[in-house]
């Protein structure tokens, strides 16, 4: 087993706490992992980001070739795209979508997220505003790590472990808001799975889940139906498009406002 993976974003994003987390739950695990790290302008808001491979064998390296990674995991979503080139072809992209603008450049909404939703294996979401929900605004990155927990080869109990150890000497609110953190982006994640796999479009789950504030467990089964049911109406493409353009976070139960609000 190899599983190679770049973690990205930009200064204070938590993005080396991502990668500390990781390697601990592979090592646990018994894995053999290596990490190579990039620092850039880390305290001005420059990029920063981490290459962890994991591996049941013995690796020679740490550095990832171009079209090898299983995932980019990113906490901004300018850096997600950034790394797409070391994306394999099945590879997943896992990001927050709420844009951290460090440079005169930065594209705008109507450039970035028609790129960014594209993506054919997308994991989008607002991991700023569930961290926020959870209790601690720096607990982004624990949001984005519970997205990619599902394509990790790892136990999801692990990294759990892994974030308690991490923040145990903060205290126990701490813990607990990045826990929760954690099962926000989770739960996130398994409901975008679960409209995908019902065959929702990718870019239809991308702007629905990033606008819903997903409780710290899995949606039950008949609300995930009912979203399914809603989006894959003929005006489903429609009504996700208005709900991301919005730009307001929504509870998932609002699914029957959403309808009729779209038969009126």
């Amino acid at each position: 087993m190899n599983y190679d993976l770049v973690i990205c974003g930009v200064g204070g994003q938590g993005v080396l706490s991502i990668a500390w987390v990781i390697d601990h739950a592979a090592h646990e695990a018994g894995l053999h992992f290596k990490q190579s790290e990039v620092h850039g302008m880390a305290q001005r808001g420059g990029a920063v980001s981490a290459c962890v491979r994991l591996s049941d064998q013995p690796l020679a390296s740490d550095l990832i070739a171009s079209g090898e990674a299983a995932l980019v995991l990113s906490v901004e979503p300018l850096e997600a795209l950034r790394y797409t080139k070391l994306l394999s072809p099945a590879g997943w992209i896992v990001t927050d979508v709420t844009p951290m603008v460090n440079i005169p450049d930065y594209p705008s909404a109507e450039r970035l997220y028609p790129v960014l939703f594209s993506a054919p294996q997308l994991v989008a979401l607002d991991a700023t505003q569930l961290a926020k929900k959870a209790g601690n605004i720096k607990a982004q990155n624990m949001v984005a790590l519970g997205a990619a927990a599902r394509l990790l080869p790892l136990p999801p109990e692990a990294l759990e472990r892994q974030i308690t150890a991490l923040f145990e000497a903060k205290g126990e609110r701490i813990v607990r808001a990045n826990l929760n953190a954690f099962r926000m982006g989770d739960a996130a994640s398994r409901f975008g799975a679960a409209l995908g796999e019902a065959g929702v479009p990718g870019d239809v789950v991308a702007r629905v889940v990033s606008r819903l504030q997903f409780p710290a467990h899995p949606l039950p089964p008949e609300l995930v139906a009912a979203w399914v049911e809603r989006l894959l109406a003929a005006d489903g493409a429609e009504a996700a498009r208005q709900l991301f353009d919005g730009g307001k976070a929504v509870k998932p139960e609002t699914v029957t406002e959403l309808a009729a609000s779209a038969a009126a």
